[in-house]
């Protein structure tokens, strides 16, 4: 498909050329010389045959181009060329589409001395051969320009198929991300109060003969303890939620409440902090953080002074932790679950922040994060950055304004000449009514009025008789701005449902100005005209813009109708997609709860039930089975890479391999090594399969890839349910947000076709 697209249009050019010239005359019986028409067949073939390779080389083709135009228009006569001279215009446009900007500078540069200097050849009248160079120039910066925003429009779709890659890729670490996170939750709420406990009463025991009375205390505590774990535990399992629990007071509020509840166990804690009216995400990481690094501190430096600091600064949130060397044996050793440095470390990741762990010289150990509390504010700073206008509305203001200057410069016999001053009037007047044009796509209905004001100058130059007829004449081209504002308006403009408004207004405007122009320049009937038959005029004065701007107007509408169409797939695809992400987190929750309910919290419940009974022993061997039940549950949690394998092409033939241990009869048809592709058809193309295959069909089922140097074709046979309903529907908004055609029949056969080249 994408070699028939490249060549259908030099075919068009060719033939169109070919009967033009020297087609038509030869048809007429005008005789043509047989040399001219050997020199005009061979550009024609030279300049068509490189247009063909413009999509993948468009530089080169440029470069065969202009030498083959060169020796066509030398050697043939003048204006005979005349369908052949868009040759390195097409070329020019898709330098624009698919290199980048130095390099279309570049070579619109270049086509712009070509055209000067080939023009010296071709046109002998100093204003001829200036009216064709502006001409000239300003189709070459419009083609650039065109080519830049379909490079702009490309890049955006690219740009959104990887958003689309990104949900589809984190659909499938829905549940894994979901363990990581549960696992951190896991370990804060529950671990951190049973080591508490574990401490406590192995400390108690320690030291029973000479302190009798820590046996009550502990199991006071153990009695609080046991509770507050069981109601933090049946929490979790009842809600799920992503916050941390024990939110709701200040951050500032909250760690000293924190540092109290260790200083009760024995570990002295001096907070400094200046913080408290901290919230959101970056609080709720450094509360985590904090916490955490005093249940080490209390785990394997029992009694060490502890401080903790978190200040703001630099735009960042500063937590510190640092503690001393035990005073006292450790009495949790080997009870921790290993998670600890990477629950802290995955909380500073998470709000884009570091962390740093290691020992004191002074035999203590510090915890030092640093978290950006403005990386969202700097993010959304950097998304409104205010662009200028583009090259491409630059390249069409300046046509709009150098056409009709141009038109006046190129001699014609039937107008008198036009001089300097009055060129220079013109030039100004066609400036400041396409200047708008700059701001088309900002404020369409603003400019659309900025132009149609411009408009109301041109009776005020007639009546003062400022401009000869022919200025007048060339000035009336400048409707090609109007049409582009009334076009600016279908396309951007608001509400969407009175954009056709545009219509009446712009003829209204020019039907008026028409008729007032002539009335004062005095070129209707040779007298002024009454009022009254002037408004009697201004309906048939008017037709003629109507039936311009009607048809321009509706292209505009198509083009918002295409663009609106392509950008809502494009977020229906991401929206679905989410909503499969969240529904697998909510199952992997869901899973997770019930182990924890399963395991855990009848444990946690024997603590509290031991405690008070006033069985210490019974306590301890309750907290550490419960402490273990975590271990355990935690140690599922974890994640394995082998049990998610990344959605790539490369990875369809594992998917078929799956099914067919399951019972399924696939077949695949590919080259191997799978070539590399862009990421946002890597996993397309492999989900594109997955849902076909996994749509409900029993069948035998085939699936055939095959890669081009510029797309990919995938057809899977045997798969019914896929080629209709809801599962085509959404298989083709995924392939049509990245480029992509879909086509399927009724005997359950499905063509997918993805661009992966540049």
């Amino acid at each position: 498909m994408g070699v028939l697209r490249s060549w259908v249009l030099p075919a068009l050019l060719a033939a169109g050329q070919a009967a033009l010239w020297p087609g038509l005359p030869l048809l007429l019986g005008t005789s043509v010389d047989r040399v001219e028409v050997a020199a005009a067949l061979a550009a024609t073939a030279l300049a068509c045959t490189a247009l063909g390779w413009r999509l993948r080389a468009p530089v080169g083709a440029l470069a065969v181009i202009i030498p083959a135009l060169t020796l066509g228009l030398v050697a043939t006569p003048r204006d005979s060329l005349v369908v052949l001279i868009f040759a390195d215009v097409i070329a020019l446009y898709s330098v624009g589409a698919r290199r980048p900007v130095r390099v279309t500078f570049a070579v619109t540069v270049v086509l712009i001395a070509w055209q000067a200097a080939i023009g010296l050849f071709l046109y002998r009248d100093p204003r001829d051969y200036l009216g064709n160079i502006v001409i000239g120039v300003v189709v070459y910066l419009l083609a650039a320009g065109l080519g830049r925003s379909r490079r702009r429009w490309r890049a955006a779709r690219r740009e959104a198929a990887d958003r689309l890659a990104r949900a589809e890729a984190d659909r499938q670490q829905a549940s894994v991300q979901e363990r990581q996170r549960l696992a951190r939750e896991l370990h804060d709420v529950s671990a951190h109060h049973l080591t508490s406990i574990v401490v406590t009463v192995t400390a108690a025991q320690r030291l029973a003969a000479r302190q009798p009375e820590l046996a009550g205390e502990a199991l006071e505590f153990a009695a609080r303890t046991g509770r507050e774990t069981e109601s933090a535990l049946h929490r979790l399992v009842a809600v799920m939620r992503g916050v941390e629990l024990e939110g709701g007071s200040g951050l500032g509020h909250r760690i000293e409440e924190l540092a109290a509840g260790f200083a009760a166990l024995g570990q002295p804690v001096t907070t400094r902090l200046s913080v408290d009216s901290l919230a959101g995400p970056v609080a709720d990481a450094a509360y985590g953080i904090v916490r955490e690094a005093l249940t080490n501190a209390l785990r394997h430096a029992p009694g060490g002074a502890v401080e903790v600091a978190l200040c703001q600064r630099g735009g960042a949130v500063e937590v510190l932790v640092a503690n001393g060397a035990a005073t006292a044996p450790a009495a949790a050793g080997g009870l921790g679950s290993g998670r600890g440095m990477a629950g802290m470390r995955e909380r500073a990741a998470s709000t884009g922040g570091t962390l740093d762990a290691g020992p004191d010289p002074d035999g203590g150990w510090r915890v030092r994060a640093l978290l950006p509390e403005s990386a969202a504010s700097t993010m959304e700073r950097s998304l409104r950055r205010v662009r200028g206008p583009r090259l491409a509305d630059i390249a069409i203001a300046l046509a709009a304004a150098a056409l009709p200057v141009a038109l006046m410069l190129v001699p014609d016999p039937t107008m008198p000449r036009v001089d300097g001053a009055a060129a220079a009037l013109a030039a100004l007047l066609t400036a400041a009514h396409a200047l708008p044009l700059l701001w088309r796509r900002r404020a369409p209905w603003l400019v659309l009025g900025a132009v149609l004001s411009t408009t109301a100058l041109w009776p005020v130059v007639a009546g003062l008789r400022l401009l000869p007829d022919s200025s007048l004449a060339a000035l009336f081209a400048g409707i090609g701005a109007d049409l582009v504002a009334v076009y600016a308006v279908a396309a951007y403009g608001r509400p969407r449902h009175l954009t056709w408004l545009s219509i009446p207004l712009a003829a209204g405007v020019h039907g008026a100005v028409t008729l007032l122009t002539f009335a004062l320049d005095g070129w209707l009937m040779g007298q002024p005209i009454a009022p009254a038959p002037m408004g009697v005029l201004l309906v048939p004065t008017s037709a003629p813009y109507l039936l311009l701007a009607a048809p321009v107007c509706v292209a505009g509408f198509v083009a918002r109708l295409r663009r609106e169409g392509v950008v809502s797939r494009e977020r229906r695809a991401v929206a679905a997609s989410t909503a499969s992400a969240v529904e697998l987190a909510y199952a992997e929750r869901l899973r997770i709860a019930a182990g924890l309910r399963a395991a855990v919290l009848r444990h946690a419940a024997q603590v509290t039930e031991a405690a008070e009974g006033g069985r210490l022993d019974a306590v301890l061997e309750s907290a550490r089975a419960a402490l273990a039940a975590m271990r355990d549950l935690l140690g599922d949690l974890r994640v394995d890479p082998e049990r998610t394998p990344q959605p790539t092409a490369a990875a369809i033939d594992a998917l078929c391999r799956e099914l067919r241990a399951a019972g399924r009869r696939v077949e695949l048809d590919s080259p191997a090594p799978v070539p590399m592709l862009p990421p946002a058809v890597d996993v397309s193309a492999y989900r594109v399969v997955e849902t076909a295959l996994g749509a409900g069909d029993d069948g035998p089922a085939r699936v055939t890839l095959g890669y081009g140097p510029a797309d990919l074709r995938i057809t899977v046979t045997g798969v019914p349910s896929a080629t209709a309903g809801p599962v085509a529907a959404g298989l083709r908004a995924r392939v049509a947000a990245i480029g992509g055609r879909m086509t399927v029949d009724q005997t359950g056969t499905m063509d997918v076709w993805l661009p992966s080249g540049t």
